[in-house]
């Protein structure tokens, strides 16, 4: 079930072409100062002036508040994810494939994607990175979310199924399952950073290898043997 948003967002009326374009501008530049700064430390004043808009209250105008900008954000990003995601698992259960490292593929892989987004991908990793929190305690039920993010039932029913070999306590499944969703993009926002970080990064980091890495991690941390104390 979706979390139901909390904030109060303005109708969207249709818009006009140039509306539209301003509030493409406007996604476009809030994606590059939140993953650059944070979301705490971006006004949106400071999104408004960074997109060349007169009105200081532009933002306000076009999405209501900063929760609604975010939301924007989100939207523009997650459904491609999604459709990446059961495509996927359509091609695993057409080819019978559903053990845990096919499962971690089809959760991991339409993500690294973004890395090579040129449209706000690899910012988005890193505004979700700061919004992982958030995300899991909703997911958990543990507190209220205002942002609206699908949950794929459909996830959740294969990697539950690809665990039944690995018999895990519950407590332990739940807490390694929130540790997966952190590994994923935390360590994909700091991989964003290091391509960011040099003028020809194919030269002198490896993607491939990396998340050929964050797999192979994601399935021992799940499958791994549970440790005494």
């Amino acid at each position: 079930m979706a979390q139901v948003m909390s904030f109060n967002a303005p109708v969207q009326e249709r818009l006009t072409p140039r509306s539209a374009a301003t509030r493409a501008k406007l996604i476009a530049v809030a994606e590059r100062l939140f993953a650059e700064r944070g979301v705490d430390g971006v006004t949106l004043n400071e999104i408004g002036k960074a997109a060349g808009q007169r009105n200081a209250a532009v933002c306000q105008y076009h999405f209501g508040n900063k929760e609604a900008l975010l939301q924007a954000i989100i939207d523009k990003h997650v459904p491609g994810i999604a459709a990446r995601r059961h495509a996927l698992l359509d091609q695993l259960e057409q080819a019978g494939r559903l053990g845990l490292r096919d499962v971690v593929k089809a959760l991991i892989y339409p993500v690294a994607e973004k890395l090579l987004d040129a449209d706000g991908g690899r910012d988005f990793i890193r505004i979700n990175a700061q919004l992982v929190a958030t995300h899991t305690l909703a997911s958990q039920q543990l507190a209220a979310s205002p942002f609206k993010v699908p949950l794929s039932d459909r996830l959740t029913r294969v990697i539950e199924n690809a665990m039944a070999e690995y018999p895990l306590p519950p407590a332990v499944l739940k807490q390694r399952t929130m540790l997966a969703g952190v590994l994923l993009f935390h360590g994909l926002a700091d991989h964003s950073r290091m391509l960011d970080a040099v003028e020809h990064p194919e030269a002198v980091v490896d993607t491939e290898l990396f998340v050929h890495t964050l797999e192979d991690a994601t399935v021992a941390m799940l499958s791994g043997p549970v440790s005494t104390w």
